[in-house]
């Protein structure tokens, strides 16, 4: 009963950040690295997803593209830690963006009964 009131809360579940590298030649050209981090017990990790999105100020996400889908089956250990490389090159015909407006790269690690945890990325179009 405990561990369903902790997942329903989201503690201790497992987490994904998405750790962009700042220095690239080409601002169009995106690389880093999702860092999978575990939680205080074992999880079954299904798939980790990244889209590129657009969001207005006070309205949500919508979807520009997927830009890649991790299918995985696998358990992570209880503190377990794991890396993955990501590379992605943003589409040229991205408009500038106006004031409210911005882009970013919106991650989700799914594991078990289709739980998520997300992390969130701002992108800057020059």
């Amino acid at each position: 009963m405990l561990t369903k009131w902790m997942d329903g809360l989201k503690i201790g579940t497992p987490k994904v950040d998405l750790v962009l590298d700042s220095h690239t030649q080409d601002p169009h050209l995106l690389s880093g690295t999702f860092k999978l981090s575990g939680s205080w017990r074992k999880r079954n990790i299904k798939r980790l997803e990244c889209d590129l999105v657009v969001v207005e100020r006070g309205e949500k996400p919508v979807l520009i593209e997927p830009v890649t889908t991790v299918l995985m089956t696998r358990t992570m250990e209880a503190g377990g830690y794991d890396e993955y490389p990501f590379r992605y090159e943003l589409p040229r015909n991205l408009p500038l963006l106006s004031e409210g407006r911005s882009y970013k790269l919106q991650t989700r690690l799914v594991y078990e009964n289709n739980a998520k945890s997300f992390d969130h990325d701002e992108i800057i179009v020059n």
